[in-house]
Order: C-alpha cells, then structure tokens, then sequence
C-alpha cells in the first residue's frame, strides 16, 4: 500500500503550499479533505472539512500531527490528545487524533487506505483523556466533538450518573456515561431539595466528585474530604474540574 500514490491520484486532488507529502481536494462546496503523510511515508493524516475551510489552521494541524507521529502511529490508541498546538487567530490548544477504527475515512471506496489512516482534527485539552477505549472513542469523535468543524466550541471530557428523587430523573446502570457539560450543570443546579439523590462526574483525569443532596443541604465529596455547599459552589465546582 503506496498511501502518497492513492491520495495524489484522487480525483481533483492538488498539492498544498508549504506542506511537503500533502493534498487537497474538495468532492463538493460543503467538504473539504486534506492529507499528508506521516514521516514514514506509510501512513496517512487527515483532516476533513465541512463548511468553512481555513487552509492556515489546517496546515498547522498536520504539520503538527506529522511532527509528533510517532505518538500515535502504530501505538494502538483509538484516541490521543497531541498537546502544545497553537495556531493564531483560534482557541484550540490540542491536536486531536483518532484511528482508523474510530474515523471510518475511506472505509467504503478504498479499506486499505482507511486502515493506514488518522483523521486529524482541532481540540482542546479538555476534551480527550487517552484513555478511551474503542467504543467510547466512537462515540466521542461521532457524536460529541464535531471534529470536521474548525470552529467548533469546546466538548469537555464529563462521564457522570445521577439520581435526582424530586424531578425523577436519573442515568442508566451504575457506570458513569459521557454527557455534556450543560447536562451536568443543569443535574446540580436540580439537585437542592432532593434528600437521596446524586450527582457523580468525573473528568479526563479519571478524578471523581460526588454531590448528594440531604435534608440539610448538599453535600460535596472529592478526594476523601466532604463540605457542605450551595448550589451556586456546585456548578462552579464542575464548570473548573473539567478544565
């Protein structure tokens, strides 16, 4: 499998300035897709567009993804974070990364290139722990992080389960399941009122809190120590754990 061969052969594809190894083309007006090959040659990054393109930020995410390839390539990860990125003019401090069992690029028209695939794409510190494993790695790059948008708000990485007793509300099962850091605010700012119930979350550090509400107030737990708190403390607690 020739990866630079198959790419520069793609319908429309042309050279990127600047950016040795690399290839733009653009199927229709909404996607734009652009790939470069790893320092082995044998691999290839990719970022896919959709709407408004920025060629400057996307050859900044390959050239740092290319730079650090040796993180990533071949090291079985289905998600890795590949810090210190900046690129002026945008938020994004992390290059994100997923692997060709997370992305499905080209898994249609051409497997063998999709399986020496990464898709590439912009992202925060917050938002990837390195620990995912395949099936929440999935879910993350296709349904959470909008990864084709490059402007795109922040995702935070929050797994939480609740049990609110006044609204009846609460999670599935006992594990903790990824939600938007909307959906854990708005669970605390609920759970003043509700003797029994809870709210646990944890972030991409794998550290763990724990609200309970009481018939005297609420209750916060981390790190083997407990504090009463308002609700107003709560939210304010989790919009900073996750950072």
């Amino acid at each position: 499998m020739n990866p630079g061969s198959v790419l520069s052969a793609l319908p429309g594809a042309a050279s990127v300035s600047g950016l040795a190894s690399a290839w733009r083309w653009s199927p229709n007006p909404m996607f734009t897709f652009t790939a470069a090959l790893s320092t082995d040659g044998r691999h290839n990054l990719q970022v896919n567009v959709r709407g408004p393109y920025d060629e400057g930020l996307v050859t900044a995410l390959l050239t740092h993804a290319r730079a650090h390839d040796g993180t990533f390539v071949g090291q079985g990860r289905p998600l890795v974070a590949v810090g210190d990125f900046h690129h002026e003019g945008t938020p994004f401090d992390t290059v994100g990364v997923a692997a060709p069992e997370v992305h499905g690029y080209h898994a249609t028209e051409n497997p063998e290139l999709s399986a020496v695939t990464y898709a590439v794409f912009p992202a925060y510190a917050s938002e990837i722990s390195g620990r995912e494993n395949e099936e929440e790695a999935w879910g993350r790059f296709r349904k959470m992080l909008q990864p084709n948008k490059l402007d795109r708000t922040e995702v935070p990485f929050v797994k939480m389960r609740y049990d609110n007793t006044r609204t009846q509300s609460m999670s599935k099962g006992d594990a903790r399941g990824f939600a938007p850091l909307d959906t854990l605010v708005r669970e605390l700012g609920l759970l003043d009122g509700a003797p029994g119930g809870f709210v646990e979350w944890e972030n991409r550090h794998g550290v763990v809190w724990r609200a309970d509400s009481n018939s005297d107030g609420l209750e916060l737990a981390h790190d083997g120590a407990r504090e009463t708190v308002d609700t107003g403390q709560l939210q304010a607690t989790a919009r900073t754990s996750v950072q």
